[in-house]
């Protein structure tokens, strides 16, 4: 009985855990830019159109609590 709520518990950390982890696309319209962004991870791939017609192209990862500074 007792192994049984320890199973339970850690079947329900496991999905909860993946849950944080699963990431939703965003596009932005600035010349292609793509954003990863999860509750405990976010991944920003720049690819920005600037003024003089040039590209701006740079990676970008931050963990959980820098995440949502932006």
């Amino acid at each position: 009985m007792k192994r049984r709520k320890v199973r339970i518990k850690l079947f329900i950390l496991f999905i909860v855990l993946s849950i944080m982890c699963f990431p939703i696309k965003y596009h932005y319209k600035d010349g292609g830019s793509i954003s990863y962004k999860a509750i405990l991870y976010s991944y920003t791939k720049y690819h920005k159109l600037e003024d003089d017609g040039s590209y701006f192209i740079d990676t970008e990862f931050l963990n959980f609590p820098f995440n949502f500074l932006k």
